[in-house]
């Protein structure tokens, strides 16, 4: 059953992680795809404004069926694609 379990998890991760690309490509149609990998860091590049990560935020919650509550807002969160896939996987698992 754990495998299972992980399984989905990697499945929602590699879900987010894609919708969070997706994300970013669509905010900078000048960005080349292949720049943005899993090791993006939301906080030092400039993929996102504020407003993005706002928007980008209530997207992944709409889309994963998990509500943003101010822990979603920690840095750690948006030291890269990965970390914040981690993050929303481990929200849709609570929810």
């Amino acid at each position: 059953m754990e495998t299972l379990v992980e399984t989905h998890d990697g499945t929602l991760q590699s879900d987010a992680r894609a919708a969070i690309r997706a994300f970013i490509l669509g905010r900078n149609l000048g960005l080349a795809p292949d720049s943005v990998t899993g090791q993006t860091s939301l906080v030092t590049s400039d993929a996102l404004d504020s407003i993005g990560v706002l928007d980008l935020m209530m997207e992944l919650g709409d889309r994963f069926g998990f509500e943003i509550e101010e822990d979603a807002f920690a840095l750690a969160h948006f030291e890269s694609i990965d970390a914040l896939a981690a993050y929303v996987a481990s929200r849709r698992h609570q929810a």
